[in-house]
């Protein structure tokens, strides 16, 4: 006798659960406690330490991605004993960076971290798919698995997201329907749920195992195949062709390339290598002459145009100097050199080799204690070092009257290619990277004397900074307000006065913008964007009324004495009055 359905649906259910955890049981564990976390957060608003927070959450989410790649791995290890290595090992060595990124002082330039860590969960993500082939003598098993595995991530990721917009509709209409309020967590909660745990779950109990994880069998996809042939086959070929009309063009006007020619190589060669990867099934399976020709003619295509890219990138270094974008963007074209070179050579019957080993040189170029983004910070430095030294200065650290007056004896140019380079050591590595050339509080977003009428002038508060009240206000109006020089509201050349009024849309005040005081607070433009810095005070700032008076903690003010309506002003802060 046949058992009801829903008896049926749940012994599957059941069933798979039970496969899932003897299969994954620290990656479930690793679920169970970030979702639970995540939940604690909700519940809590949040009421942790903000660097706690982020360790935590971190550690959990590399911690499921860690064991789900160690699970699938230690799959292929018979021995008991290196099973237990290949898990307790790197967990401990996860435990060990969570204790050192919590001992990091909250002023350390994060950039070079941030990127080692990036690339490291990178690698980790991309060893879930080819980590246990790692000994196959070809690739179809590993395509299969992939294939599969990421079917299933979608298809966990719509089923958990379904899920979630259900359940939530349906405690919304409790309360249109019935009236039965439903706390604003209750819907953070369901996210969370059915978002992460579920999700992580479906994913989970669906990913390949036993044969099936290494099935080398050939299956083709008819509709995969169509679309590589009548989609993205002719979109490669227009990219391809456009390259090389611009390729002939410039050899004809002997012009270097422009820097967009990058991008277009990049998208070319992102194009080259999902149609390798998604004819390889049926190229391998039925020998297909037209895939084969597809395979490895490609390559061989596409391998001139990557001398485009790499003019291209060498010119950026000559006009603009070296950068953490321009290096990894070398390194990304000297790649594209070995996975044409090698596809060629190998007549692209392997081609695991390519996500793995983009994996394996982003990780070389971002851990090493000699990385991309040290040495852009090593090399800047000294750039600023040397031009300091070339201009006879030699009592460092520069004051902000020193630095201004070092640029102004500067050419315009030059002096804004080195303010540019100073911004760029302080956006990325923090003031600490240029203390012992500069002061913290030089600006770094308007040159003494320039020859450019643009002025550009911004700061923000810390959210958490408590108000100044004035003495006998008790009545407060928050004002979050934008204005424009181009409704003609504005005195002609108001900055000639030193000083921008701005009637207030809520009250009919006016608020004066001293540029004495907003040029003031260049030394705090990084507030709440770069922590490294001390964010902007509160700021009183005069208004017409003098029984009034408004707190600025938020602004950015651009404008241009050649054109008054070309003034920008968006800023936040309280009118304190007395009523």
């Amino acid at each position: 006798m046949n058992r009801p359905w829903y008896q049926q649906i749940a012994s599957i259910l059941a069933g798979t659960l039970q496969t899932t955890l003897r299969r994954f049981p620290v990656t479930v564990l690793f679920g169970i406690a970030l979702s639970v976390y995540l939940i604690h957060l909700i519940a809590t608003d949040y009421e942790t330490e903000n660097k706690l927070i982020v360790i935590i959450g971190y550690y959990l989410s590399a911690g499921t991605l860690l064991s789900l790649t160690l699970h699938l791995w230690s799959e292929e290890m018979e021995h008991p004993v290196r099973k237990a290595i290949a898990h307790v090992l790197p967990h401990g060595l996860l435990i060990a960076d969570a204790l050192f990124l919590y001992s990091l002082s909250p002023g350390e330039s994060l950039t070079e971290i941030g990127i080692a860590h990036g690339a490291a969960i990178f690698a980790i993500g991309i060893s879930v798919f080819f980590l246990s082939f790692s000994r196959t003598k070809n690739d179809m098993p590993n395509w299969n698995f992939a294939s599969a595995s990421f079917g299933a991530f979608i298809t966990s990721i719509l089923i958990g997201s379904v899920m979630s917009l259900g359940t939530c509709l349906l405690a919304y209409s409790l309360q249109a329907l019935f009236n039965i309020e439903v706390n604003h967590k209750a819907y953070g909660y369901i996210v969370t749920v059915c978002n992460v745990f579920l999700s992580l779950l479906l994913f989970l109990g669906m990913l390949p195992q036993g044969r099936e994880k290494h099935n080398e069998s050939p299956h083709a996809s008819p509709f995969l195949n169509g679309i590589i042939r009548y989609l993205f086959l002719p979109l490669e070929m227009g990219y391809i062709l456009v390259l090389y009309i611009y390729a002939a063009k410039i050899l004809i006007t002997w012009e270097l390339p422009t820097g967009w020619v990058s991008w277009l190589v990049t998208l070319m060669m992102a194009g080259c290598i999902a149609i390798e990867f998604g004819i390889y099934p049926s190229r391998i399976g039925r020998e297909r002459q037209t895939d084969k020709r597809i395979a490895y003619g490609l390559p061989l295509v596409a391998l001139p145009l990557l001398v485009l890219m790499t003019v291209s990138i060498m010119r950026r270094f000559q006009d603009y100097g070296i950068s953490i974008n321009r290096l990894y963007l070398i390194t990304f074209n000297a790649w594209c050199y070995i996975v044409c070179i090698g596809l060629i050579l190998n007549k692209a019957r392997r081609i695991n080799w390519i996500p793995v080993s983009f994996s394996v040189i982003f990780l070389l170029t971002s851990v090493l204690p000699v990385n991309y983004a040290g040495i852009t910070r090593n090399k800047i430095h000294a750039d600023i070092e040397n031009e300091l030294k070339a201009s006879g200065i030699s009592s460092l650290p520069l004051s902000r009257e020193g630095y201004e007056k070092w640029l102004a004896s500067l050419p315009y140019a030059h002096a804004a290619n080195i303010n540019d380079r100073v911004r760029y050591m302080r956006n990325w590595f923090g003031w600490e990277s240029i203390s012992d050339l500069v002061d913290q509080d030089i600006s770094l977003y308007s040159l003494p004397e320039a020859e450019s009428p643009h002025f550009s002038y911004q700061g923000e508060t810390e959210p958490s900074e408590p108000l100044p009240i004035p003495e006998g206000h008790n009545q407060v109006i928050e004002i979050d307000q934008y204005m424009s020089g181009a409704d003609g509201s504005l005195p002609d050349k108001w900055w000639e006065n030193g000083s921008l009024p701005v009637p207030l849309e809520l009250t009919g005040d006016t608020v004066y913008f001293d540029l004495d005081t907003i040029w003031k607070l260049q030394a705090h433009t990084s507030g709440g964007t770069f922590p490294e810095t001390a964010a902007m005070p509160p700021t009183a700032l005069r208004c017409n009324s003098p029984d009034k008076s408004f707190v600025l903690t938020r602004f950015s003010l651009n404008y241009n004495k050649t054109n008054i309506e070309d003034t920008h002003l968006s800023f936040k802060g309280y009118l304190f009055y007395q009523k």
